[in-house]
């Protein structure tokens, strides 16, 4: 089959791809090189048939997704690109969409945006209805990355994604406890707020989206590899002089702010795909640091209570929590006096959940007050 890349209403390139396969086996021509993902730009040599293939693949609903395995083979088929496939690549997180040659369809006949989809896959993959040949696929649901179960809802024309939980559910909890810590120390659009979502007797995290139609995340993974890192650099350093090259405004700064949050947070899978930047996708002009999301995997959340506290390997620049919080040299930003209180809120939240016990509460609440009082330290030095 040939197929278009579009970026919106803008043809980036025209490719050739084996539905068999799922492997894109030649790009036909390049129409707009610069309207393309950042995430199919070799350094070296600039568009790459390589990277374009590890972009679409990465599109596609991962195959650690709880329960996504068992759903596939209910709908006889053997991988989730089939499914990325059905809904043209669309996605809520950017505006880049195929279409096949020679056809007329527009951005505006399909976006997830400004038209409504179906919320049966969704439904299939929370579990809430089985899979039948009736139903509806074309969502965003079938673009959605992450390993925690996960659907997209419309509620008042906006775009929220409901997000679940693991072993103890604690997942959407951590969510809105660091909602909670972000609105005490940091601005209102630095971050996506989250707030519990019930359904079917059961707490999911709620989210609206933090793009529009007219912007685009970039996750640093993509940004990190847009030049070659320097021997002596630190991947911290490699990542700001990044930004700071594409004229990102206040990059240390806001990085620095995930790094603070995170450590308080105990967050353990601040990989590079869940930070990045936005970008204007008509101008192409980057307009900021990414507001800070997907905070559930913190706070020891499939830990055990008799091991919560242990040590974990922090992500995404040095392995040891302390030792990553400590690449913060200015801590001028921070108001300590605004986390007074913060763990009796903490409490509060977590006393929501059924499958959480005192014991658990009281050990991360302890972890916490630690923690603060490391970044206390570190202000005052």
């Amino acid at each position: 089959m040939q197929y278009i890349l579009m970026n919106k209403n803008t043809p980036v390139l025209a490719f050739t791809y084996d539905e068999e396969t799922h492997n894109i086996i030649n790009i036909d021509n390049v129409y707009n090189a610069n309207y393309a993902p950042v995430g199919i730009i070799d350094y070296k040599t600039g568009i790459s048939k390589k990277e374009l293939n590890k972009w679409w693949s990465s599109r596609a609903i991962p195959a650690s997704r709880s329960k996504i395995r068992e759903i596939l083979e209910e709908m006889h088929i053997s991988s989730s690109m089939e499914l990325l496939e059905k809904c043209m690549g669309l996605s809520l997180s950017d505006q880049y969409w195929i279409k096949e040659k020679n056809t007329n369809v527009t951005w505006d006949d399909v976006n997830f945006f400004t038209n409504d989809f179906s919320s049966d896959m969704g439904k299939i993959l929370l579990r809430e209805i089985n899979y039948s040949q009736d139903l509806d696929l074309f969502s965003p649901d079938n673009s959605s990355d992450g390993n925690l179960k996960k659907k997209w809802i419309i509620l008042n024309n906006k775009r929220y994604l409901i997000k679940g939980g693991g072993t103890f559910n604690q997942e959407p909890f951590n969510e809105v406890i660091a909602t909670a810590l972000y609105k005490r120390i940091l601005n209102e659009e630095e971050y996506v707020p989250y707030t519990l979502f019930k359904e079917n007797n059961t707490y999911y995290s709620s989210c609206p989206n933090m793009i529009d139609s007219n912007t685009e995340l970039i996750p640093a993974d993509y940004i990190d590899k847009l030049t070659k890192s320097k021997g002596s650099d630190s991947l911290y350093k490699h990542y700001i002089d990044i930004l700071n090259t594409l004229n990102i405004p206040n990059a240390q700064e806001s990085i620095d702010k995930m790094l603070v949050c995170d450590y308080i947070l105990a967050n353990y899978d601040r990989h590079y795909r869940n930070f990045g930047v936005i970008r204007n996708v008509d101008n192409l002009e980057y307009v900021k640091v990414a507001p800070l999301f997907d905070n559930g995997s913190s706070l020891w959340a499939n830990t055990p209570n008799t091991r919560i506290g242990e040590e974990y390997k922090s992500k995404p620049f040095v392995s040891d929590a302390y030792k990553q919080v400590k690449l913060v040299k200015n801590l001028d930003w921070l108001d300590l006096n605004k986390l007074d209180g913060f763990t009796d809120e903490v409490r509060d939240i977590l006393k929501i959940n059924s499958d959480i016990d005192d014991d658990r509460i009281e050990k991360i609440i302890g972890e916490i007050d630690k923690r603060i009082a490391k970044i206390k330290e570190l202000k005052i030095d």
